[in-house]
């Protein structure tokens, strides 16, 4: 509404513009108003009316509209309003205030009733839930065949432009309030904007607000008994009616998630849902709540004596803080369970297990004796195709959170505009590898871009084995560096397990730097030489040989080994060692990086050290397949040997963008040091535990990094594998998802996404504790 001059007519105005036109007389009182002047008037016979004066700016044609909608839906015996008409049969009557300016005068019927926000939000219950529910899906199956040209208009509180005002409009917020708004925009960006053209459109009422729904008491409310105010019809997605009409009925309620499937219930058994308008209802709610607190804020810092503009913004605010406490996939779920229908229309799980055994090979592993079908992830948790939240131990893959929303409208607005190799410039790729080579020391100023971690590490090999003219390879001893030929040959958990063919000529093991079941026990700079004396005497057998070390690669945190972190100053002298003998120095960061340690970015620089050498994968693009090989510019010239290096995917803009998503959630939201206060709280719960159940022989980690070793038997630290396996199945069991580590299977690994907090670590200690209880 644009030009319009709010020119309030006195009551002796109003009096006698219905006495002329009308040929009604009695008491005018006014009424509250968005942008309308509306009255009460009580003629001397006792009937009542409600006068709506429009303002200039308002349409003529949308206001027919209003009066054909009302029509449409008393015609349906739905409880509505409907314009009178004046003396000269019209619905509409123009008057002009001393100005000239026209307006436009209705008079409508009354509607008997209160208003539901004038009920105690304590009396709302499943009844008049399900009644508003029922109401509502009469109203837009009663506008299935309705339609008008009034309805096709701009209209700031059509939810199709929420994203947009809200957009334009949160910069009036404060910062706390912004950055709640943002969690919701980007919600619907990434899970609701991509289906908007599935919905099925129409005409709605569009305001099914707390104050224009009526109901029969305001004590004890049962029943909706009519519905007022139609200036914001509009033609848009239907489901936004019901989304509109939820997020004022959930608003001061405690329970609000079994309102809005009592009200979703009832609506849908009026008119059915689809799939998709059941998906994206809890982010059309949020949405609603949040163009109703930014139009709000905004109009009354423009109009700061109108208070009526404020009337759901403190309740709107709390309903958000609730929501933000939601899963939506778990919301849609029970949504469809509410309404009774199927929760998973896909395989069933043994559908799907038999599937795989026939056709993907029999060495594809599953976790847990009854496998999960996991068919969503947000933060912290993963939820099955029931909508059961699991929290998530081990997923170090997704490290800022499973679909974290800015990570997912990174690659979805890339993807949308191109994506294509790295035979073209493009800005993404420089921009990427010039914010991520920021992380690292100065000497480290090259990157390359490559797939997976595997491949990093492959690439890692070639580089070395060009600048250091030696193919000969010292490993840790438990390591694992991947999965291609190359990789499965420097690991040693691969190739001295089960099915493994031992180490190569070329692959030398050194001892696992293990402080707590290693030969060498405690983190004294003396276990730290210890170990380092085993690289040194693999260095002098290669010395004998009249060869030298070609690299040494090393985890910067060992992981499938064990959880273990190693004695400090231990890489210190295995690096100096090795470069000394003229190998290279590799950190494989593939599962440690990216400030999971707490208090370094890099988890090579919690030993004080710079590789020559760093390999990136996993958390690098929160699950999207992407990975990065760190290294001087030496190296990277030595590399230049007239072959050509081309890799199809890596670098390509889609990943690029999506990696530098990761690097602003990891610095936007803190969760380096996140990562160190819940770490370090999550540690010193665990070595609470450990003093109050034997079972537990160690705890240990960095950051959000730890492990937790069960033995038998303290003194001997006895493996307590058959323990350790069945707490991993009874955490499954109490919806929390964790692995073992080490070569006796005995350690608790802990490897959550770094949306893990302090309460989800409460959740897992009480869990622990419960366990280890019945172990006694």
């Amino acid at each position: 509404m644009t030009n319009a001059v709010n020119t309030q007519f006195s009551e002796v105005e109003v009096a006698k513009f219905l006495q002329q036109h009308y040929q009604l007389a009695g008491t005018l009182k006014s009424l509250p108003g968005y942008c309308d002047q509306n009255l009460t008037l009580t003629t001397d016979s006792g009937e009542h009316y409600i006068v709506k004066i429009a303002n200039s700016g308002e349409s003529k044609l949308e206001l027919d509209m209003q009066n054909a909608a009302m029509a449409h839906l008393t015609e349906q015996s739905i409880a509505v309003p409907h314009a009178i008409s004046n003396n000269d049969e019209q619905l509409i009557t123009v008057i002009e205030n001393g100005h000239q300016d026209k307006y436009f005068l209705r008079v409508l019927t009354y509607l008997p009733g209160v208003f539901y926000a004038d009920a105690d939000s304590a009396a709302h219950g499943a009844e008049l839930w399900a009644s508003l529910g029922k109401f509502i899906g009469k109203i837009d199956n009663a506008f299935s065949n309705f339609n008008h040209q009034g309805a096709y208009r701009y209209l700031d509180w059509d939810l199709a432009q929420g994203l947009g005002i809200c957009q334009t409009k949160k910069h009036c917020l404060a910062a706390e309030q912004r950055e709640l708004v943002d969690y919701f925009l980007e919600l619907y960006q990434t899970q609701t904007l991509p289906v908007l053209s599935q919905l099925p459109q129409g005409v709605i009422h569009n305001d099914a607000n707390d104050y224009n729904v009526l109901i029969d008491d305001v004590h004890q409310p049962k029943s909706i008994t009519g519905l007022i105010d139609f200036g914001d019809m509009v033609h848009s997605h239907v489901v936004n009616e019901l989304a509109i009409a939820s997020a004022y009925a959930l608003m001061d309620q405690q329970q609000p998630l079994t309102a809005l499937k009592t009200i979703v219930a009832a609506y849908h058994h009026e008119r059915a849902l689809k799939d998709v308008e059941l998906e994206v209802l809890f982010s059309l709610v949020a949405l609603r709540l949040c163009t109703t607190v930014c139009n709000s804020t905004l109009a009354y810092q423009q109009q700061p004596e109108n208070e009526y503009l404020l009337v759901s913004v403190k309740p709107a605010w709390a309903l958000l803080e609730q929501l933000r406490n939601l899963n939506p996939f778990a919301v849609y779920c029970q949504l469809k369970q509410a309404c009774e229908l199927p929760v998973d229309s896909g395989k069933s799980k043994t559908e799907i297990t038999s599937f795989r055994q026939k056709h993907l090979g029999k060495t594809l592993s599953l976790s847990y004796q009854q496998p999960l079908k996991i068919v969503r992830g947000q933060g912290a948790y993963l939820y099955d195709e029931q909508g059961t939240p699991y929290l998530d131990m081990v997923n170090n893959v997704c490290h800022v959170g499973h679909c974290h929303p800015k990570v997912v409208a990174a690659g979805q607005a890339q993807l949308a505009k191109l994506n294509t190799n790295t035979r073209y410039l493009h800005d993404n790729l420089v921009n990427y590898a010039d914010k991520l080579l920021a992380t690292m020391p100065d000497e480290l100023s090259v990157c390359m871009f490559v797939n997976s971690g595997s491949e990093a590490n492959e690439l890692a090999f070639r580089l070395a084995s060009c600048y250091s003219n030696s193919k000969e390879l010292l490993v840790v001893d438990g390591a694992y560096h991947g999965n291609t030929n190359a990789c499965i040959e420097a690991s040693p958990y691969k190739f001295d397990g089960p099915g493994g063919e031992g180490a190569q000529p070329n692959v030398h093991k050194v001892t696992l730097p293990d402080p707590y079941r290693g030969e060498y026990l405690g983190d004294t700079a003396q276990t730290a030489t210890a170990y380092a004396d085993s690289v040194k005497a693999e260095i002098a057998k290669l010395t004998a040989q009249g060869k030298h070390p070609g690299a040494y690669i090393c985890e910067s945190l060992q992981g499938v080994a064990g959880q273990i972190i190693m004695p400090q100053g231990y890489l210190t002298e295995v690096y100096a060692q090795v470069r000394a003998a003229g190998g290279v120095c590799i950190a494989d960061e593939v599962q440690v990086g990216f400030g999971r340690v707490g208090t370094h970015m890099w988890a090579f620089e919690t030993q004080n050290v710079t590789p020559d050498i760093v390999t990136l994968g996993k958390p690098i693009g929160n699950g999207h397949p992407m990975a990065a090989v760190i290294t001087t510019q030496a190296i990277a010239d030595a590399f230049v040997t007239g072959m050509e290096y081309f890799n199809t995917f890596g670098g390509n803009p889609v990943s690029c963008a999506i990696g530098t998503a990761v690097l602003d959630v990891i610095k936007d939201e803190k969760l380096q040091q996140h990562a160190l206060e819940t770490g370090n709280y999550f540690q010193q719960q665990l070595a609470q535990l450990q003093q109050e159940f034997k079972l537990i022989g160690d705890v240990r980690g960095l950051g959000l990094f730890i492990g937790v070793e069960l033995v038998e038997d303290r003194i001997s630290k006895q493996p307590a594998t058959d323990k350790t396996s069945w707490l991993v199945e009874y955490f499954k069991q109490n919806h929390i998802l964790l692995s073992t580590e080490g070569p006796f299977y005995n350690i608790l690994k802990i490897k959550p996404p770094l949306a893990f907090n302090r309460a989800d670590a409460d959740k897992f200690i009480a869990v622990l504790k419960a366990g280890l209880t019945e172990l006694l």
